[in-house]
């Protein structure tokens, strides 16, 4: 074996951690303490707009608008009869309900929704107002006319009687001012500007049927403390009102963003603890069933521990919090970061069991044949995690800062602290006799791959041969199509369909309306903004084509206006003061009267400004300030879904910047333009992080073999194993979405380490015991990458479909370059070993032959 000393600092650490182990373990503690005590410290925040940039114009505007915009967060308590309808119920326990939430007053409830009745109210009273000028043009022109018929008719001034225009009566006058339709009064009344058409008539937040009634509460509280607290007094409210005693089969549910989020929120905290658990248990497991010692298991567990505990203790200084990106690093950076004191225990085992070697010298031995491979690994998955920082995705970010130094942190626990929980195990229970020596290598993991590699080299030579060129020209399609995740879907809860909370809220969505449920606010700084903002966006959507419409309407506080209200209200007085002297005069029924005059409004008319708009009227446009009709709804397209990215992406583009014809520009933001950013931010970013990572991963290998014929032994595998990947990701349609693209560089990086802890040890050996080297090293790199794979595979079971479908497409990564690594390079190794072999054997034989030619010519 090669023996090309080490650093002396490692010889000098090697002795004192064989030495003086407790003195080690002493200041591994002591850094440990304060590392976890920051850990568990670190927040956590599920919230997608954290994956991109603080800079982001799209994350300024949205942080602007939520400045301004009054408590958003909903809170809904529904009612529901069971047994049949009963309406007059239902009623008694929302006007039972109302009073005791608003009296909770800030900062538990802001305010309290429950019907409509105020809106109808002002819009009833007005409803002349909001008539079509054209019909109501002709109402008049039809008052007036017919009223001048009975005039004349009475006076005995018509030479010809042809009958006049229609008679003035309730019917007449209904279907001129609200359309045939809604004139019908067997037919359900219409819905007032900015209510749905599916509130019951009653007004209240009921169901048509009256089964069913939703009360909202509107608060700014989001914490788990104060969503729990506030749940509690609204419980104790529901108490008082006793929905059982005035129904026996009345249900109470619970549904808005503080339940639904509160349940993601959860839920999601409880799938990051149990898939990381799941993820360090696989991975200990693995290495227990690779070392079949518990000893093993015991040190390499405590050196992990080590190296998480530093990795998340400085994250609480340089990040602060998780996202949902980075959650789940627990269980990947136990998976990678224990591959360092794999490779170091199993040559410390071979050098204790095979060579008869002492603590000491094991130690050294291991220091000396595994830091350069393990630390050339730490730098390449380095770089496979660092190539994400290049982005802007902060998503990407973050977990290339965390899981970058959580390579180079795993790899220093390992050589600071493995060395010396070994040494302080042994003098407690020494692994081996002392002399003992076998001579029998015990690579469990790697003598199925020998045996292979031995039995048909060429053919498998062959074979990988025909994969690699393959798979690159299948990874080139794959590629050069369309490579992104489009359904937003995939990227959500898996547990979202099966949710009460958001079953009730689509079913009070049908009652309250889409525009509370998806519309996005834009908002203005100024009023005389909001027209120009509306009809240049009104411009943008008569410009789209039929099928591509960006949007469904824009809402402004305008829209809860009349238009034209100085040219009708001259209309409506006129034709008031002529029906009531058609009345005086007998030309209009007492019963006709009775149902005209609620249309007729009395006193003198005035234009209904902002300022006159009842507070419910108002409510969705006023903002913390009071301050009325700066905010914009942009209302998603009917039949359109907001989780088709496609969609949302045209629906985002549509109102993300509104250049004005003042020249001002009026940006818009929300969730529409926060997931098209993060898609866009995938698209662009995606290309720079792979190159980076392609780019350190082929210099680190350059640099480890100082440019020699060896590299080629690396960089052939890893590219095969990474083609290999994409050829899955090809055949099973796997797109990539804003999570499992973390995949591609992690698996250029980290991708690497398998055939590279290879190729060292066959330097090393200088091309000599190759079976040893395939069964003892290649079956540490077997478990290697069986502990990696675990701890992807362990995001398989995240409730995230995201996440799942990265922990797929990574753990796939890493069996197309662990099979690369340990059975197609040993069979290519093998193969040259045997033609090397056989043309020494000819050459031999040649030169036997032409000496005996010799002797006998002689």
């Amino acid at each position: 074996m090669n023996e090309r000393p080490p650093p002396r600092l490692l010889v000098r650490l090697g002795a004192l951690q064989a030495q003086k182990p407790l003195a080690v373990l002493l200041v591994a503690l002591l850094s440990l303490i304060p590392a976890v005590f920051f850990a568990t410290r670190l927040g956590f925040k599920p919230d997608f707009a954290e994956l991109l940039p603080d800079n982001k114009d799209s994350v300024l505007e949205m942080r602007r608008v939520s400045q301004r915009l009054p408590g958003i967060t909903t809170l809904t308590v529904t009612a529901e009869i069971a047994d049949g309808k009963n309406e007059e119920k239902l009623r008694q326990f929302v006007d039972g309900l109302v009073p005791r939430l608003e009296k909770l007053g800030p900062p538990w409830v802001e305010r309290v929704d429950w019907s409509v009745l105020e809106t109808r109210k002002f819009f009833d009273q007005n409803k002349v107002l909001f008539a079509n000028l054209e019909d109501l043009q002709k109402a008049h022109d039809e008052v007036v006319g017919r009223y001048e018929y009975e005039v004349a008719k009475r006076r005995g001034d018509l030479l010809e009687d042809d009958g006049g225009p229609p008679p003035i009566t309730a019917q007449s006058v209904r279907e001129r001012l609200l359309g045939k339709q809604a004139a019908d009064p067997k037919a359900p009344p219409a819905p007032r500007p900015g209510e749905t058409a599916g509130i019951h008539p009653n007004g209240y937040y009921m169901s048509p049927d009256g089964r069913f009634a939703a009360v909202i509460v509107r608060t700014s509280l989001s914490s788990k403390k104060d969503r729990e607290e506030l749940r509690r007094k609204v419980e104790a409210a529901i108490a008082e009102v006793g929905p059982r005693g005035l129904d026996p089969t009345m249900e109470i549910g619970w549904t808005g963003d503080l339940i639904i989020s509160g349940e993601e929120y959860d839920a999601i905290v409880r799938d990051l603890g149990e898939v990381g658990a799941l993820g360090v248990a696989g991975v200990l497991a693995s290495v227990l069933l690779f070392f079949l010692r518990v000893r093993t298991v015991l040190v390499m567990g405590a050196s992990l521990l080590i190296g998480l505990g530093w990795t998340f203790g400085i994250t609480y200084f340089t990040i602060g919090y998780l996202n949902s990106s980075t959650g789940f690093l627990v269980s990947i950076i136990a998976g990678n970061g224990i591959n360092y004191a794999i490779m170091y225990m199993a040559r410390y085992i071979e050098a204790r069991r095979d060579d008869g070697l002492e603590v000491p010298e094991a130690i050294a031995a291991a220091h000396r044949d595994t830091w350069v491979p393990t630390l050339a690994s730490s730098a390449t998955a380095m770089l496979a995690y660092g190539s994400l920082i290049v982005t802007d995705f902060r998503g990407f970010k973050h977990f290339g800062i965390i899981g970058g130094y959580g390579m180079i942190l795993c790899w220093l626990s390992t050589y600071l602290f493995t060395p010396a929980l070994l040494a302080a195990s042994e003098r407690v229970l020494p692994a081996f006799k002392k002399g003992a020596v076998n001579t029998k290598a015990r690579g469990i993991y790697g003598v199925a791959f020998a045996k292979l590699a031995f039995a048909a080299p060429r053919a498998l030579s062959i074979v990988g041969v025909v994969l690699a060129l393959g798979s690159a020209a299948i990874s080139y399609l794959y590629l050069a199509s369309d490579p992104m995740e489009y359904d937003m879907n995939k990227i959500t809860n898996e547990r979202r369909t099966k949710s009460a909370a958001l079953t009730l809220s689509g079913r009070v969505g049908s009652i309250v309306g889409r525009m509370s449920q998806d519309g996005m606010a834009v908002m203005t700084d100024r009023l005389d903004q909001v027209p120009m903002l509306a009809d240049e966006l009104q411009k943008r959507y008569d410009a789209a084509p039929s099928d591509k419409k960006p949007f469904e309407k824009v809402v402004t506080i305008y829209s809860l206006l009349p238009k034209d209200q100085e040219k009708k209200i001259p209309l409506v007085e006129d034709m008031r003061r002529i029906l009531q002297k058609a009345r005086t005069r007998g030309f209009v029924s007492d019963a006709d009267w009775a149902e005209i005059s609620p249309y007729m409004p009395e006193g003198e008319l005035k234009v209904i400004g902002i300022p006159d708009l009842p507070e419910p009227v108002a409510r969705p446009f006023t903002e913390k300030d009071g301050t009325r009709g700066r905010i914009v709804y942009i209302v998603p397209k009917s039949g359109q879904s907001v989780w088709d990215a496609h969609y949302l992406i045209r629906w985002a583009d549509s109102f993300r910047y509104t250049k004005l014809p003042t020249g001002e520009v009026i940006k818009g933001s929300g969730r529409a333009v926060i997931y098209a950013d993060m898609i866009m931010a995938v698209i662009e970013d995606a290309p720079k992080a792979v190159a980076v990572a392609a780019i350190g991963t082929i210099l680190v290998i350059l640099v480890a073999f100082r440019g020699r014929a060896h590299a080629w032994g690396v960089f052939l595998p890893w590219l095969t194993g990474v083609c290999l990947l994409i050829a899955f990701l090809y055949f099973r349609n796997i797109k990539l979405n804003i999570l499992n693209f973390i995949a591609l560089p992690i698996t250029f990086g980290i991708g690497a380490e398998y055939a590279h802890n290879l190729m060292q040890r066959y330097r090393a050996e200088r091309g000599e015991r190759l079976d040893r080297v395939i069964r003892e090293t290649g079956g540490a790199v077997v478990l290697c990458s069986l502990t990696t794979t675990i701890g992807y595979l362990a995001l398989i079971w995240s409730i995230n479909k995201g996440t799942a479908s990265f922990g797929l497409a990574a753990a796939v990564g890493e069996l197309t370059c662990l099979l690369s690594a340990v059975l197609l390079l040993p069979a290519f190794l093998v193969w040259m070993k045997n033609r090397r072999e056989q043309a020494a054997a000819k050459g031999g034989a040649a030169k036997g032959g032409a000496a005996k030619s010799e002797s006998a010519t002689a």
